[in-house]
């Protein structure tokens, strides 16, 4: 199946304790199956586990400057949590795909 873009946004990572995810608008349009996602500012660590509540210092993934990802799927996409792990927040650019 060929993705196209659908949207995207830009996500400021910062301090906030659980950390901050996708714009639930974005992600309720029509046909959106997947994030994929770069950062451009700061290092960030992400989770996409609803139990986990997300801290600077606790689990999940950490990605630098440069990096991207895609997250896929409605859960993940739903539970999606970022927060940056030092003092500067970081700039996560977004383009939300679906069908084609």
């Amino acid at each position: 199946m060929a993705l196209k873009a659908l949207d995207s946004e830009d996500i400021t990572v910062d301090n906030t304790a659980g950390g901050v995810g996708f714009t639930e608008a974005k992600l309720e349009a029509a046909g959106v199956i997947r994030a994929r996602c770069s950062v451009e500012t700061a290092q960030i660590r992400t989770q996409t586990d609803p139990n986990v509540t997300l801290l600077a210092g606790s689990i999940g993934e950490i990605w630098n400057i440069g990096d991207k990802f895609i997250v896929t799927g409605g859960d993940d996409l739903r539970n999606f949590k970022a927060i940056r792990t030092g003092s500067t927040s970081g700039k996560l650019v977004v383009v939300y795909e679906g069908a084609g």
